[in-house]
């Protein structure tokens, strides 16, 4: 995992303080899943986050 420049702080601890029952709410709110059957909303907000971490530069 990736570390921000001057804090030594990985994903898997920012992650921890978004409790699982916080997204379960959230996707069930907004019906998120409703059209999806592979791809669900709380995988989708793990490889957001995955993805402005591990990379330096984000594009579309």
């Amino acid at each position: 995992m990736s570390v921000f420049k001057d804090h030594k702080i990985s994903l898997r601890h920012v992650l921890e303080f978004i409790p699982e029952a916080l997204l379960s709410h959230l996707s069930a709110s907004t019906k998120v899943d409703y059209y999806s059957k592979v791809l669900h909303g709380k995988k989708m907000f793990y490889l957001l986050r995955f993805s402005i971490f591990d990379n330096e530069k984000l594009s579309q």
